[in-house]
């Protein structure tokens, strides 16, 4: 059964505070922030971490492309998770959970 995107943040989230990870939902509106913000965005080991959130299907705007390109360039970690195992390798903590 596939997970909608709110299933696969729900489950990212939660792996985040097991992991202590300070952390919050970016939740899109009418406030001014850059085009293509990240779903999730916090701070990993004291890098600045953005988190695009889709389901195996779900398309990466160019927009949001560019934010992650732009947050990596800067020194922070910035990535596209369809799944947990996404973050799970991408914040190299697989002995933590396997």
């Amino acid at each position: 059964m596939k997970q909608t995107e709110a299933e696969i943040t729900k489950a990212i989230r939660n792996m985040l505070r097991i992991l202590g990870v300070f952390h919050w939902k970016n939740f899109s509106g009418p406030m001014q922030h850059p085009k293509g913000i990240s779903d999730i965005l916090g701070i990993w080991k004291g890098r600045f971490l953005a988190i695009e959130v889709k389901t195996e299907t779900g398309l990466v705007s160019d927009h949001q492309k560019e934010f992650l390109r732009n947050v990596n360039l800067s020194g922070g970690i910035g990535f596209v998770a369809r799944s947990i195992d996404v973050v799970i390798d991408q914040l190299g903590v697989k002995d933590r959970f396997f």
